[in-house]
């Protein structure tokens, strides 16, 4: 049998074991014609409320259904597949410093018209498993170590994102100091290579590292962030063509708070230093925006601006590698919703807002425009490919678009939501051959157990 349903029904059959092997001892014992004494009901209950206090089942089912247009970015003219997602958890706590959390996850690309990347398809594997020790919740310190979902900041550098139907988790020690001035947040690991032929594992020569701190009531109304983040990889090319290894170091903050009359504002900048391959790493992002909350206006609207900026590379064998690294934040839909644009290389202007036209129901549309930031570097894709690429363009204006999406909380547990990007081209799409545009419509169905 596959090791990776061997996995799966371990865990599973661990679960009856513990829930309906346990009340069929339960329901034994309590039969009139039972030759058991009559002291094993109450140690059977014993038994029952120990675990429904110690153990916590958790899962999802997730389905969200695709249909991307444009010849230029797609595999095929036009496509249609669905993506499913399940996650089956459970959480062992025995006391209040200690708890244990193993999680199984299956995703899966249907109707898909070419074979899916990793992170589309993933069938049956170990997404995570880890240990907390100390204040598990509230002040105080707290470790976990092992496989785990990392959302640290803002998420532009440093999460799991989650609108992947694989997303990423990683194999870390994180530590955490809570308090009522400040929070720190220290990780080391590295993240995990998901495999859809074998068992995922630690990604070969990659390591990261990072030192987050918040700090909630320097400023009234306000969060200072400062971070410092880390990367290693090994063998990357640098521009002299000859590989090497690459060593990144972050240094960032982010600001965000709320200002009276429903104003608020946000803005995160990053400085990246260090060595790729034989050239010196000099690139450098950031996101300014602000909003407006008419709290009492019909549907609550929110208004929302946003700039957003990451360095290119000019191409010129100088020694300085200028392409912005993200590290492993999220790009869909953070930076666009249609997948086509990364925080690389890109200057990107949002403007937009939400309503909630009912209390269950959450309704936005943005207008996107995008220049590239260096015409000599090309654009790059959510999945950090390069999908674009013309050095002798004359212009940077990449395009525009609109993105709108819905979501409906139709229970506590249950979740819709559907959605649409499209992008235009601009002159530097229709001079580099890319004149069919795009468009990304998706429903998605959400249940949680």
């Amino acid at each position: 049998m596959n090791f990776r349903y061997s996995a799966a029904l371990l865990v599973m059959g661990t679960a009856v074991h513990f829930f309906g092997g346990t009340g069929c001892a339960q329901g034994t014992s309590t039969t009139p014609d039972s030759k058991t004494p009559a002291t094993a009901a109450p140690a059977a209950n014993g038994v029952w409320n120990y675990f429904k206090r110690t153990v916590k089942l958790s899962g999802s089912i997730r389905v969200r259904w695709e249909g991307p247009e444009g010849s230029n970015f797609t595999i095929t003219p036009s496509d249609s597949y669905s993506l499913s997602r399940i996650r089956f958890g459970m959480a062992f706590q025995p006391t209040s410093w200690l708890r244990m959390f193993g999680e199984l996850q299956d995703s899966r690309a249907e109707w898909y018209k070419s074979n899916p990347n990793n992170t589309m398809s993933d069938p049956w594997d170990f997404r995570q498993g880890y240990v907390e020790v100390g204040k598990i919740e509230g002040n105080g310190f707290k470790f976990r170590g092992g496989r785990q979902d990392l959302f640290i900041g803002s998420g532009r550098l440093l999460t799991t994102g989650d609108w992947s139907n694989v997303s990423k988790v990683y194999d870390v020690g994180r530590a955490f100091l809570t308090t009522d001035a400040v929070k720190l947040d220290v990780v080391a690991g590295t993240v995990i290579l998901a495999d859809p032929t074998r068992m995922d594992r630690p990604k070969p020569g990659e390591h990261l590292y990072a030192a987050y701190s918040s700090f909630g009531k320097l400023i009234p109304h306000a969060s200072l962030e400062p971070y410092m983040m880390a990367k290693t990889v090994l063998d990357v090319k640098g521009k002299n063509g000859k590989l090497g290894n690459a060593d990144i170091v972050y240094g960032g903050a982010r600001f965000l708070g709320t200002l009276p009359g429903g104003l608020d504002y946000n803005a995160e900048a990053v400085r990246e230093g260090g060595e790729y391959a034989a050239d010196v790493m000099k690139a450098f992002g950031y996101v300014t925006g602000a909003g407006w909350t008419a709290a009492k206006a019909p549907w609550t609207p929110h208004l929302i601006s946003e700039y957003l900026y990451g360095s290119g590379d000019d191409n010129r064998k100088d020694g300085h590698h200028q392409q912005f690294d993200y590290l492993y934040g999220a790009q869909q839909p953070i930076v666009s919703l249609n997948g086509q644009f990364a925080w690389r290389n890109i200057e990107d202007l949002k403007l937009g807002g939400e309503v909630h036209p009912l209390k269950q129901l959450t309704v936005s549309l943005f207008y996107k425009d995008y220049w590239l930031a260096t015409v000599q570097d090309g654009l790059w894709s959510g999945a950090g490919v390069k999908t674009v690429f013309d050095a002798k363009a004359t212009s940077n204006h990449v395009g525009e678009g609109l993105e709108n999406m819905f979501t409906v909380k139709v229970t506590p547990k249950t979740t819709v939501g559907a959605g649409v990007g499209t992008l235009t081209p601009g002159a530097y799409l229709k001079q580099a051959g890319k004149t069919t545009g795009y468009l990304y419509p998706y429903i998605m169905f959400l249940r949680t157990l």
